[in-house]
Order: C-alpha cells, then structure tokens, then sequence
C-alpha cells in the first residue's frame, strides 16, 4: 500500500481486514455510513443518490456531516428544493509545518465542497481551495529544491473541482469538468498529508451491472497537481515539479491525455475481490494493472488477509517523452506482488514484497512509468514508503514490513514501517517511517497528524534524505 492515504483508510485497515488498496475501503467507509444515516436506502452499492463520489471528504468524521435526505423527503421537495437545500456541503481546514532535511515548510488552507441535490438525474457542484494567500513567500525556503512542494506551500487560490453529474437508477453515473477519480489505483487524488488534492479535467463514467461488479471509465487531457494554479498537461515528471527523484530532461513536454478502463468485483460481504485495470499515458506508457484480496476471519478479534498484485507495461506513441530525452531506450516493465497481512485486536501487521523487472536498457533498467503518482508515494505497489517507493527508485525488488497499534477506541493510529529496496539501476536503500493519527472523539472531524520518514542513500553519493512533518485539520 502506498504511504500517503486516508486517516480513516488508515483506521479501518489496521483495525478490521485490509484490502489491496485504499479506495475499496473508502468504498466500505461511504457505504456503512449511508446504511447508518439514511435507512430508508435499500441500494448500498457505490452508485446511489446518497454517495457525493466526487466529494473528497466522503465517510470522514465531520462536525457537519454529509446531508443525506430521505427519499420520502426528496420525493416532497420542489425543484427548487432540490437544487439547493437537498444537496450537501463539507469545510476542511488544515495547518501543516514540514521539516525537509533541516529546511522549514509551512502550509495552511480552506477547501470548500458543495453540492446540488438532483433533478431529473443532474446535480451541479465544486470544490474551491484557499492555500497559502498570505506569507508563503516569506516563510518557505526560495530553493525548489528545499520546498516541500507535496504540501503544497505555493499559493494556490482556485476552483479544484467544477463539475456536472448524471445519475440514472443507482446503475449509471457520469460526472464531467474538473474532477476528481478516486477509484482508480494510478490516479492521485486524496492524501492525508495534503493539503489539498490532485484533480483532473475530463470526464468519468461509473456503471453498476450488479452482482458485485463496478465498471469504470474515464479520459482525461488535463491536471490539477498540487500547488499548480489550473489545470494543464504537465505530469510529475516534468521539472517543475523535480523533487530529487525527477527527470528534468524532459523539461515542459507534457501528456495531451489519459485513458482508462477498468472493472472490480467483490463478494458478497466482501471476503473476496478483485480489479481489472487498463491505462494509456499518451506520450509514456500503456498498463495493464490487476490486483486480488482475500480476507480470512477467524473471530471478531482475529483476522487474516491476502493479497496479490501484478503489471505490465509498455511504450505509448513513437514520441515516448521520456527516451526521447535520454530516459533509457524503452519502456518496458513488468511487476508482481504479495501482501499478508494480520490483524489481533488492537495490533496489526503487513508484510509485503515486490519485484519489477524489465530490459536493462530501458527507462530504469525496466522500471514502472506512473505520470500521475511518481513522488507523491501514492501509487498502489505494496511496498511504497510514506516518502518513495520503487517507482521513484528503478526495477528491482522491495520488502516491506509494517506493524500497528490502535488505541483509545480506535482515535489512536501508530503505524511505524520500513521498506528495503534492493534496486537494479542504483544503489539498494532502505526507508524508516512512522505516522501517528489522533481524531479527537471530543470535537468530531479534529484530527492530528505527525510523520516522519527517512530514505538511505537517496542520491549517488549516498546522502540520505528525511522528512518530518505535523499536521492539524478540522473537517465540518
């Protein structure tokens, strides 16, 4: 699993039974939260009138809530009752201070989602992001290289997300403008750590068949990445967004667009699912990305799981961005993996293993391309770290070993790991982290976090390179 996820995702997966990647249990967190709060819903799937998809904050403990009318209620309304009493809104406040090898980062921000209720199928809605207005200049460090530009803390005053959507019978639903895509494992979008998140301009269809399955497509020709003010084709391997692990060659050659398919299924009482995925990365790279979860309970205190992933990948247009600019000779990359994971009480572990391999002359000697998760660790290898994983690294293998402890009624999340990255292209290193939760049951939708994480030999000259960060946000 990747490093930077939700703090409920968190919750839940160190507490209950992990599944391969965080968005399916967000799925189960939006899903237990309208069976509590709307119960004369009798459809729970992921398409329903009641699941804001598009809502960052969705199933996350709020002061406010997320307003759910009773269908008998939004059967009553008028139209103008619908349109804009009957939808639903979130504020999510956050203040964060990063430590980046000795460098200090300050960041804080408003996010501001709303939404329409429905009519005839079609809502309205948006999310607007205030970060940084006053004083990141004079706080933050004038080197790029010494920002902690995944925070972000440039001034960033814009529309994230500006969108319409249509939904037909709890089977079928579109949602096109600036958006979000929080289902599918190659696309960043919410991170914990962030104060905002990373938005797309295209459009998104989600079909229900029943029987467990969820169909997904979308295309895209433009992001929104952290920091960035509009939307445009640059990818994180652009320069502009090099942290250290970047390829400034290619300078300010972008992307003109993504497509995406894919398909998962879950059992009934969710014990057994699996994904399908395809991507094409105009100008890098075409995927096939599949992955399956297996949970075994014993009791309600005891639990197993299983996982098991895979990848392939190959080259997209003649005019691949990165060989063209001295990125190896091709992209050609392959990968596997492996989860277990055990879960007593309050005490968890995951232990992980990866392996990607591909030709020694191509990009990373077989390497993974990943335009829109390389160096935010959001990817969903299962040995990715809280600050790099083996897509920032080259082809090799990685281990990942990561216990948990949930206290005080489960507000309490300490979630340590370490990862070894016996790495092809460049020298092995290894990766310490720790991250620390605490949702105050006091003041719902108060939450603190605290990470720090350290990488070995993260240049050729065998530096190593650490971040330390605290963070503080309120979500009504």
């Amino acid at each position: 699993m990747g490093g930077k996820k939700l703090l409920s995702v968190i919750l839940i997966t160190m507490c209950g039974f992990s599944y391969a990647d965080d968005q399916q249990v967000e799925q189960v967190l939006v899903q237990d939260k309208e069976i509590e709060s709307q119960p004369e819903t009798a459809d729970t799937g992921y398409i329903f009138r009641g699941n804001y998809i598009q809502n960052p904050y969705i199933g996350m403990p709020s002061g406010g809530g997320t307003q759910n009318i009773s269908e008998s209620e939004f059967t009553r309304d008028n139209v103008a009752q619908k349109w804009f009493t009957d939808g639903t809104w979130n504020v999510f406040g956050a203040a964060s201070y990063v430590n980046q090898n000795g460098a200090n980062n300050y960041g804080y921000a408003v996010n501001i989602f709303g939404q329409t209720g429905q009519v005839a199928g079609f809502s309205f809605g948006g999310l607007m992001t205030i970060a940084n207005p006053f004083f990141s200049s004079q706080w933050n460090p004038a080197e790029a290289e010494n920002q902690a530009q995944g925070l972000p803390v440039a001034q960033q005053v814009t529309p994230q997300e500006l969108f319409a959507e249509y939904q037909y019978s709890d089977i079928i639903q579109a949602d096109a403008g600036w958006i979000g895509i929080s289902n599918s494992p190659w696309m960043t979008y919410y991170q914990n750590n962030a104060l905002n998140m990373v938005t797309y301009q295209g459009a998104l269809v989600n079909v229900n068949p029943g029987g467990g399955w969820l169909l997904t497509g979308f295309a895209i020709n433009g992001a929104q990445l952290l920091g960035e003010q509009g939307f445009s084709q640059q990818t994180m391997y652009n320069s502009g967004f090099d942290n250290g692990t970047g390829t400034g060659n290619i300078g300010d050659a972008g992307s003109p667009h993504t497509i995406a398919a894919g398909a998962s299924w879950n059992s009934p009482g969710q014990m057994l699912g699996f994904r399908l995925w395809g991507y094409a990365f105009a100008d890098y790279a075409n995927m096939a990305y599949a992955d399956t979860t297996i949970k075994l309970p014993i009791n309600d205190d005891l639990g197993f799981t299983i996982g098991a992933q895979g990848a392939i990948q190959g080259e997209n247009g003649e005019g691949n961005i990165l060989n063209n600019n001295g990125y190896g000779n091709s992209v050609n990359s392959n990968m596997v993996g492996l989860q277990l994971g055990f879960n007593y009480s309050i005490f968890g572990l995951q232990l992980a293993y990866n392996n990607i391999w591909g030709p020694s002359d191509g990009y990373e000697a077989g390497g993974l391309v990943s335009p829109y998760t390389y160096q935010y660790a959001t990817d969903p290898l299962y040995t990715t770290g809280w600050i790099q994983g083996m897509v920032e690294r080259s082809s090799g293998q990685a281990y990942k070993i990561a216990p948990s402890l949930t206290l005080l009624d489960n507000n309490l999340v300490i979630a340590p790991s370490y990862q070894y990255y016996a790495t092809t292209l460049i020298p092995a290193s290894s990766e310490y982290d720790i991250q620390v939760s605490y949702s105050i049951p006091q003041v719902k939708g108060l939450t603190f976090f605290g990470g720090y994480g350290y990488v070995t030999d993260a240049d050729p000259d065998g530096n190593g390179v650490y971040q330390a960060q605290l963070m503080v946000s309120y979500l009504y």
